[in-house]
């Protein structure tokens, strides 16, 4: 039987990374780090920590190369099969995220990445390699925050809860169907809904966090539709409170690492009809099953729209 991961102690000063934090415990700007060269091993566990402490990471611009890309989020665990976006030419595991004006963008929802896989990503690390002239922000949400501001009842009756999560609920339906019947079955039949604690204790930082968002979450199980449908409406909305989010602006070849177990993301669509280019790369919990590539799995490799 596998021993249950022991939290990070945040007491310790860093000695290799210097953390710059953007809001009191949350979303770090991390220095000191040149991540075109090989990470050495008492900076990658410094890294491991300041993501369970803050959530989120941000990094000045390095221009990265693919593989320097996936190098990084191998700091934080194995690469992740994606999602149902396009791929890197050359590097599988790298989604490209590409908006314009014959792509207009489409994210701006609230959410936590793949909530719809049974074990989902533990991680996403990006970088904007184009930004429009003005706009295409990112913001972050602490859903550790989030809970911890709820008042004790509520707490104590949303800890034994779970609910269900299906990516049919979200924009990636209409997007399937546009690409033909066959690849909406095959999406229909291998990722049926499945369910999360709605109270998740985050293993590496010991605090709890909502594990429920606008995109992909469809009911909280276990009691009446419309308790679930107003308790839905009330948490998706908390989450997005000021205080629990950081508004980033993006620089060209800036990098955000976050952690998908207490955070969730919104990517602002205020830049139409200019051109913004996104790389992503999700990275699994070490040690976890992960999943494998969802776009070459339902659309054979082919661009989601």
């Amino acid at each position: 039987m596998t021993a249950a991961p022991t939290p990070f102690d945040f007491s310790h000063p860093y000695e290799r990374i210097v953390p710059r934090p953007r809001m009191p415990g949350f979303a770090a700007v991390i220095d000191g780090v040149d991540l075109t060269r090989p990470i050495d091993a008492p900076t990658r566990t410094e890294l491991r920590r300041a993501l369970a402490q803050f959530e989120v990471i941000f990094f000045d611009p390095q221009p990265l190369t693919p593989a320097q890309h996936v190098a990084l989020a191998e700091v934080f665990g194995p690469v992740s099969g994606g999602s149902f976006f396009e791929r890197h030419p050359e590097v599988p595991g790298m989604e490209m995220i590409v908006n314009d004006a014959e792509r207009p963008p489409g994210i701006d929802i609230w959410h936590t990445d793949l909530s719809w896989q049974p074990e989902p990503p533990m991680g996403t690390a990006i970088q904007i390699v184009e930004t429009p002239p003005h706009g295409g922000n990112t913001c972050w949400a602490s859903t550790s925050k989030a809970f911890a501001a709820l008042s004790p009842g509520l707490q104590a009756y949303l800890r034994p809860l779970t609910a269900t999560h299906t990516w049919e609920r979200s924009g990636f339906r209409d997007a399937l169907a546009k690409r033909g019947t066959d690849a909406l079955v095959e999406a229909v039949r291998r990722y049926p809904p499945v369910s999360h604690p709605v109270a998740l204790v985050h293993p590496d930082s010991g605090r709890t966090c909502l594990y429920v968002n606008g995109a992909f979450t469809k009911r909280i199980d276990g009691i009446d539709y419309r308790e679930s449908e107003a308790m839905l409406a009330m948490l998706t909305a908390w989450i997005a409170r000021p205080e629990f989010v950081v508004h980033h602006a993006w620089t060209a070849h800036g990098i955000a690492v976050w952690d998908n177990r207490c955070t969730q993301h919104y990517a602002l669509a205020d830049y139409f009809p200019h051109r913004r280019v996104n790389r992503r790369v999700t990275f699994d919990v070490p040690g976890s099953a992960g999943h494998g590539n969802v776009n070459a799995e339902v659309l054979g490799g082919r661009a989601l729209g």
